[in-house]
């Protein structure tokens, strides 16, 4: 599978100044857990965690 590239327009949600809710594609999670959503306090830690942190996922739901 490819790696995840960052979309900010359609994976970003910012509820509020300071929150940043990065919604993963099907297909991707986060490599310390099998989660597909993940709140960050500034952009800046949102883009350090894509680069480090967003791996393919083959759960249940990512498979289907």
């Amino acid at each position: 599978m490819s790696k995840y590239k960052l979309d900010v327009a359609r994976d970003v949600d910012t509820d509020e100044p300071g929150s940043y809710i990065l919604n993963l594609p099907r297909g991707f999670r986060f490599d310390d857990e099998v989660v597909h959503v993940r709140g960050f306090d500034t952009m800046k830690e949102l883009r350090q965690s894509v680069k480090t942190d967003v791996i393919p996922c083959d759960c249940k739901g990512c498979a289907q």
